[in-house]
Formats: C-alpha cells, sequence, structure tokens
C-alpha cells in the first residue's frame, strides 16, 4: 500500500472500548491553594485514590485521606512543584 492512500482516505473512529476521558483542565500550586483558600477541596491527578485531597481544616492546610481521617499537609517539592491540580 502506497502511504500517500493513508493520507487521502478518511479517518476511522477509534473501536477501543477505553472511554476518552473528559478533558479537565489542571492547575499548578499557586492557582490550586488560591481555590483552597476560596473555600474548594483539591486533588493532585498522580493520587490515584480521589478520596486524597487537599482542604483548609479550619486555618490548617489538610490532607484528607482514604482513612477518612485528616491529616495536616506537609508540602514537598513535588506538591510545591505539581501543575495537575483539580477542584473535587
Amino acid at each position: 500500500m502506497n502511504i500517500r492512500n493513508l493520507f487521502k482516505k478518511p479517518m476511522e473512529q477509534s473501536q477501543s472500548p477505553l472511554p476518552n476521558k473528559p478533558d479537565q483542565s489542571t492547575m499548578d500550586f499557586p492557582a490550586a491553594i488560591k481555590e483552597v483558600i476560596d473555600g474548594k477541596k483539591i486533588h493532585k491527578l498522580e493520587w490515584k485514590d480521589k478520596e486524597y485531597y487537599g482542604w483548609l481544616n479550619g486555618n490548617i492546610l489538610s490532607l484528607h485521606k482514604p482513612d477518612t481521617k485528616n491529616y495536616q499537609w506537609v508540602l514537598n517539592d513535588g506538591d510545591l512543584k505539581g501543575n495537575d491540580y483539580i477542584v473535587v
């Protein structure tokens, strides 16, 4: 088959059984913290479980974990440099 002919045919839609992921706009840490200050909860996409999220618990930046407990969020470089935060 000639490679030029491949580009003349219309592309077929994927038959993959996996659903398309919705486009989620992500934020860096400073933008995410602004959302937290506004009372929202944030989640990093690298955290596979949605039960992990950051929020303000009183005046303390907290991390909620799947064990249903809240912990003081001790930030690390990955948290501060992350650009995969979303509002949940």
